[in-house]
């Protein structure tokens, strides 16, 4: 018998939402989730387990990072686009050279291998 009710877990860390140009966050890249409005991220910080909104320029950066990595992330503020639409830029920065994975051969944006 299913329920029809929304479970939402709780005692999971923060949250961060990205606002001010120059937020930062540190820590242990743990991988990628679908939430309740999008794609989340999570990185165990010092301060804990800390989850935050995968906005596309984000996501597509963190698609080359390896689950484990030691990540810093920087939010550079609203940006457009040469399309003209506004979006929000970031940049992503890893500890070393074995942090970034072969992007040809992921097939979602967890870094999960595709099966051959």
């Amino acid at each position: 018998m299913s329920s029809l009710k929304r479970w939402r877990q709780i005692g999971q860390g923060q949250f961060h939402k990205w606002e001010t140009p120059g937020d930062e966050l540190e820590g242990t890249w743990q991988g990628s989730h679908d939430g309740r409005f999008g794609p989340l991220g999570t990185l165990e910080a010092a301060e804990g387990l800390i989850s935050f909104p995968l906005h596309a320029a984000l996501l597509d950066r963190l698609r080359h990072v390896r689950i484990g990595a030691e990540v810093l992330l920087r939010y550079t503020g609203p940006q457009t686009s040469k399309a003209g639409r506004l979006f929000k830029g970031f940049e992503v920065f890893v500890s070393g050279n074995d942090d970034v994975v072969n992007v040809e051969s992921l097939t979602r944006h967890d870094g999960t291998q595709r099966e051959p």
